[in-house]
């Protein structure tokens, strides 16, 4: 456990012995450190010093080459790698050890002690887990503010999860270079899959059940390659978010399944099995860190099912479905023989609960049947159908609404300057969702299949702004309309009093009155221009204010022109067809 209001006691210092600081590192044992690798190398003397302790003296230490796991990038520059055991010449109380922990996919804050420049007692930042990055599964941390991105001295230091309080990794590099934005962290069964032997050190529910790992259950078959594309696909995130299949207990879908669980695992998934399968098609190979959970569900019960997944996620006490709707990262959880459950149907509602919250779900049935048919039904097409539907309904008001409802505002009032490619570019948003309602209803139902959903999904995003540039585009016009309304308003409610005032002063009279019926034209012209009416409304009340305070030479009020307006009410209530 570790409280972020003091050094930790298991933060090792990694010095050289005339006593430079390279970087930080966990005590997992009295005699091991875990660090990065670019902090130490073989063949050299390094001393460790746990800085939370007082008055424990430094300690040598060295690194074995079979513990040392340099950083390697490969043809497309994913980092892999950089992690190292110490060795101590001399134990450190075991009261000062932690262990590591395993957890699913990263979501939430964390903060990570490191011996930044300067500060050689080190110090705590805080950041958020975004994402894995690349083939490793190395996990990008964001700091909090600018002044907490990781520095060297970070390199190999702790990350501890704030919903668990546990060490879940080490931090392993800094972006280079001007504006770096994130620090990269090893997770603990990335840190296992380079170096087995630390899991003796280390807690947490492993994510693969041992049933469905390559080798355990099912003897060794032959790769079905279309199911393999079909998983590989899914681990990838792609297409609709539920997977519902029959795999049997035994046979190469059996064996396919298995292989692409094992591939999928950060923990698993190794230099070996992945040399094993180099020659397979590309597309068959699932990515590491693809999920969260792969778990048999023969015997067990619902309630069983969410402790694991509450388990794996770090969900402390009270684990229900709608609390992985706050998770920044969606559950992914393969399910292995769920039509064996101990409560199928119970463990289908759960299932369900959890796919409307965003979980990704591979369910695997050992026989098809009526309950295999309702969880496709139920969790796949059912959904499916009902978002082509809404994204028609979505189509529907743009292309005969919000459509329309620009045009009409457009007859009417010219853009304000500098919006006029906003409202250029919601009108071909029209035209375009016009072609892409035509082409759904013509296109072949394949393309509406599950595999198809991020087609699904591109149309919804594109659809989705093109409505809010819609909207936006109306609202400002719309802003601009109730202007002109203020506008004709303000200038029906000037004439009474400019003229009244103005009674004795005939050349003003009739000056007023051509300022008015300019603004008054300007304010009717269709598409109004709004910047042009306004200065005319300022010139012609300018002038009646002018009147007011008796500038200017009197005039017989004999020249007052015989067409004056009258009251003109109807202009006042700032009417269109008013004369």
């Amino acid at each position: 456990m570790a409280s972020r209001l003091r050094t930790p006691s298991w933060i090792a210092r990694i010095e050289t012995p005339d006593g430079r600081v390279l970087g930080a590192g966990v005590l997992l044992a009295p005699a091991c450190v875990l660090t990065a690798a670019h902090v130490v190398s073989p063949g050299h003397h390094y001393t460790v010093r746990l800085v939370g302790v007082p008055g424990l003296a430094a300690v040598a230490a060295t690194v074995r080459p079979d513990e040392h796991v340099p950083q390697r990038e490969d043809a497309f520059g994913d980092r892999s790698g950089d992690l190292a055991l110490l060795r101590l010449a001399a134990p450190l109380p075991a009261a000062h050890t932690t262990r590591l922990y395993r957890l699913a996919a990263p979501h939430g804050p964390v903060s990570m002690y490191g011996f930044p420049d300067g500060d050689d007692g080190g110090r705590w930042h805080g950041a958020t887990l975004v994402a894995a990055r690349g083939r490793d599964s190395q996990v990008q941390l964001r700091p909090l503010t600018p002044g907490e991105l990781a520095s060297p001295g970070f390199s190999g230091g702790g990350v501890v999860d704030h919903a668990t309080d546990r060490v879940i990794g080490i931090v392993l590099s800094v972006d280079e270079g001007p504006g770096s934005a994130f620090s990269y962290m090893s997770p603990t069964e990335t840190i296992l899959s380079h170096l087995p032997r630390v899991a003796a050190w280390t807690d947490g529910a492993e994510a693969v059940d041992p049933r469905l790992r390559t080798g355990s259950g099912a003897a060794a078959g032959r790769l079905d390659v279309p199911f393999a594309t079909e998983l590989a696909s899914w681990f990838r995130g792609e297409g609709w978010p539920v997977l519902v299949t029959v795999v049997p207990a035994r046979g190469d879908r059996a064996w396919t399944l298995q292989r692409a669980v094992t591939l999928a695992d950060r923990e698993l998934r190794t230099h070996r099995n992945t040399s094993a399968v180099s020659h397979d098609p590309p597309e068959t190979v699932p990515p590491a860190g693809a999920h969260d959970l792969a778990l048999e569900v023969k015997g067990l019960t619902a309630a069983e099912v969410m402790d694991r997944i509450a388990e794996r996620l770090g969900i402390r006490e009270d684990p229900r479905p709608e609390r992985l709707g706050s998770l920044r990262v969606p559950l992914a959880a393969v399910l292995v023989a769920v039509d064996q459950a101990a409560e199928p149907d119970a463990l289908l509602d759960l299932l369900d609960r959890l796919a409307r919250h965003g979980a990704r779900l591979l369910l695997a049935f050992r026989r098809p049947g009526e309950r295999a048919t309702r969880a496709a039904e139920t969790l796949v097409h059912h959904p499916l159908r009902n978002r082509w539907a809404r994204l028609h309904t979505e189509l529907d008001r743009i292309t005969d609404e919000l459509g329309p409802a620009l045009d009409a505002r457009r007859d009417r009032v010219l853009p304000a300057p500098g919006t006029r490619p906003l409202l250029d570019r919601a009108e071909a948003g029209v035209r375009r969702s016009r072609m892409l309602r035509a082409w759904i209803a013509h296109a072949p139902d394949q393309e509406r299949a599950p595999g198809r959903a991020d087609l699904l999904f591109t149309f919804e995003g594109a659809v989705g702004r093109r409505r809010r540039r819609l909207e936006q585009a109306i609202g400002l016009l719309d802003a601009r309309l109730r202007r002109r309304e203020e506008l004709l308003g303000r200038v029906g409610a000037a004439w009474p009093l400019c003229r009244q005032r103005a009674a004795a002063h005939g050349d003003r009279v009739m000056a007023a009155y051509r300022l008015y019926e300019q603004a008054l034209s300007l304010l009717r012209q269709t598409p109004c221009d709004i910047e042009r009416a306004e200065a005319a409304v300022e010139r012609f009340v300018g002038h009646c204010s002018a009147t007011a305070s008796g500038d200017g030479p009197a005039a017989a009020s004999g020249d007052r022109p015989a067409t004056a307006p009258g009251d003109l009410p109807a202009t006042a209530s700032g009417e269109e067809g008013a004369p």
